[in-house]
């Protein structure tokens, strides 16, 4: 529930202005003509959203659009709030100047070779995302387009387009204006949805679609203070949509539409798109976790696949589930080199892509302060033509209401049927078709069966007062005191609008001091880690100076030594070559000088009287040679004598 302080009149109920509202909102178009209500066709997003973006040709969605000057970072249902509408529930507000269709209107779609695009659609939501919630965040991803064309009635499928179109925040933040500035980091995605079990979706209301599969009770009181709740009115021009802070209202522009069979292509258009005007996804889910369920692949994958295949896994997303996980496993694990290139090339530029997402942030904000200004105007201006007495829902003549072009019959409405007179606590905010009560305050609860008619309220318009045709009651009192009571209400109800409000600006005004005093911090914050960045960086600067000091001294050391070296071995060659040199110049001195002792030992061996050879130990003396014998015999007669024997 919201903070008491707030009431029950703030939790926004859908209003009308006669003066302002002529189509019909909320319903789909096979529910048929509105009374009164004018049908538009897909030219009204042709002509509107051109001047903020670009048409592009798509072989599966024919034409999508795709946005401009979005900035680094820029994913959908990241740039605005959530406001609780008692109409709705959960209402996306952004003031984005192309939100009021792509975020109520179509699906959005991520492909590399166009980045984020929006594909058109003819049924209007408070906004088309599925939720995730536990462990204190939530988080909120845009659902994909589930098969072929225009987004045409209701979705088959609720699921993101990618792994990355997860938008999380913790809840302490979801009451925060722009929640861009407090999201999760996209690698932190899978870490957030093992941790968030309990999943929500849009759901059919018997005529529109809401947003309230949980209500304002499933947050903490101080987070329940601070969030917003909105009266809803109808506007019928683009340039007509407000957000009203002081008086908690918004207008939205929520006209019906019929595509029709034929389709005529935007005025302009390309048939591709250059890669510099992509709205392009640069980080990537972790890859040591599985993102749970939904189907939805991490777009690191995609950038490693050729369009066709991309195709295909498209085509068999939704057909064939089973085949396509088994399929995304084993491209997985075939290109596993190629994820991690892609995980660490992004971990790299993750620090330069933050600093750029927060420059396009502070850009965007002031460029949203001036639309938010000229909205307040559109407001009070909104609010002055309102009819005195005219409750929230829709006036007599209010064509196109919730309630409008149905079947006539038994009205469901407890309330239905009450003169603008009647006292503004008696369901006052009502939704068509729900009774008050705990819903009002964030509670599902569940439609109550038609009753029968009420005796003698004739058939009429929806909402118009029943005419009393029997006599009058006894109890009514006379047309004066009823004009005194019809005055002495109305000064009630002033003076709660009054107190109300006075409540509310000094509730926004301390919300306003509590954000600008987390800016304040956040941007001290900041600034320090700016600081100790750059001093980082200096004293890395400085540590590498002094490598390249030290390296460059050492290859100086290094070079004096090999000079010295080189001198050294220089002065060795040069003394071997003059020890050469002087070998060779007295070699022929030496040769002449050994020659000359060669000649003189001959010249004493010559004159060397001759010695006889002593005899060797047990030796016998060698026997003298006997003299030659004379021939003829001996000379002496005597026989020969054996050696030995003498």
């Amino acid at each position: 529930m919201l903070a008491a302080g707030l009431g029950a009149s703030l939790l926004a109920s859908v209003a009308t202005l006669s003066a302002l509202a002529q189509t019909a909102p909320v319903q789909l178009a096979q529910a048929g003509p509105q009374g009164g209500g004018a049908t538009m066709d897909v030219d009204l997003f042709y002509d509107q959203l051109g001047q903020y973006g670009t048409w592009v040709e798509h072989p599966d969605y024919q034409y999508v659009f795709i946005p401009a000057d979005v900035g680094p970072g820029w994913r959908p249902y990241q740039e605005g709030r959530w406001v609780w509408t008692d109409a709705y529930g959960w209402y996306w507000e952004s003031y984005e100047p192309f939100g009021w269709a792509t975020y109520h209107y179509g699906r959005w779609g991520y492909d590399p070779a166009f980045g984020w695009f929006w594909v058109p659609g003819d049924t209007w939501a408070p906004a088309w995302v599925t939720w995730r919630r536990g462990g204190g965040r939530t988080g909120w991803a845009p659902v994909a387009p589930d098969r072929p064309g225009y987004a045409i009635g209701r979705p088959d499928h609720y699921a993101p387009p990618v792994a990355e179109s997860w938008v999380f925040v913790e809840d302490r933040y979801i009451a925060e204006e722009n929640l861009a500035a407090h999201v999760a980091p996209i690698p932190e995605i899978n870490i957030y949805l093992q941790a968030a079990p309990d999943a929500f979706e849009p759901r059919w209301n018997d005529g529109y679609y809401v947003n309230r599969g949980f209500g304002t009770s499933g947050f903490d009181a101080p987070v329940r203070e601070r969030l917003v709740a909105r009266e809803v009115y109808y506007v019928d021009r683009r340039d007509d949509i407000f957000y009203d802070g002081r008086s908690n209202s918004l207008g939205i522009f929520a006209p019906r539409l019929d595509f029709g069979a034929r389709r005529s292509p935007p005025p302009r258009y390309v048939r591709e798109i250059e890669p510099d005007r992509r709205p392009l996804i640069r980080q990537y889910v972790r890859e040591d976790r599985d993102v749970p369920g939904f189907l939805a692949p991490s777009v690191a994958l995609l950038n490693l696949l050729q369009p066709d295949r991309r195709r295909e896994l498209r085509d068999r997303r939704f057909d064939d589930p089973d085949r396509y996980r088994r399929e995304v496993r084993d491209l997985q694990r075939e290109r596993a080199d190629g994820l991690r290139d892609e995980r660490r090339q992004a971990a790299a530029r993750a620090d330069a892509l933050q600093r750029q997402q927060r420059e396009a942030l502070e850009k965007r904000r002031q460029s949203y302060e001036k639309t938010r200004a000229e909205q307040r105007l559109r407001a009070e201006r909104a609010l002055k033509a309102r009819p005195a007495g005219l409750p929230p829902g829709g006036g007599p003549d209010r064509p196109g209401a919730p309630d409008a072009g149905r079947p006539s019959g038994p009205d469901p409405r407890p309330n239905a049927g009450r003169t603008p007179g009647q006292t503004p606590g008696q369901a006052r905010g009502q939704v068509p078709g729900r009774p008050p009560g705990p819903e009002a305050a964030g509670t599902p609860q569940t439609r109550p069966a038609p009753g029968p008619e009420r005796a003698g309220q004739p058939p009429g318009r929806p909402g118009e007062a029943p005419r009393r045709d029997g006599p009058p009651d006894a109890n009514r009192p006379s047309a004066p005191t009823a004009g005194q009571e019809q005055q002495k209400q109305d000064e009630v109800r002033k003076q709660r609008e009054t107190q109300r409000q006075q409540k509310l600006e000094a509730q926004q005004e301390q919300q306003r001091a509590r954000q600008q005093e987390r800016q304040q911090k956040q941007g001290e914050a900041q600034k320090q880690r700016d600081l100790q960045r750059q001093q980082t960086q200096q004293k890395q600067e400085a540590q590498q100076e002094q490598q390249r000091a030290r390296q460059q001294e050492r290859q100086q050391k290094q070079g004096e030594a090999q000079k010295q070296r080189d001198l050294q071995r220089q002065q060795t060659q040069q003394k071997l070559e003059t020890q050469k040199d002087q070998q060779r110049a007295q070699q022929p001195q030496r040769q002449q000088q050994l020659k000359e002792q060669v000649q003189q030992r001959q010249q004493q061996v010559q004159q060397r009287p001759p010695q006889q050879a002593r005899p060797l130990p047990n030796q016998p003396p060698r026997q003298q040679p006997a003299p030659p014998r004379p021939q003829g015999g001996k000379p002496d007669g005597k026989p020969p004598v054996p050696p030995g024997a003498e």
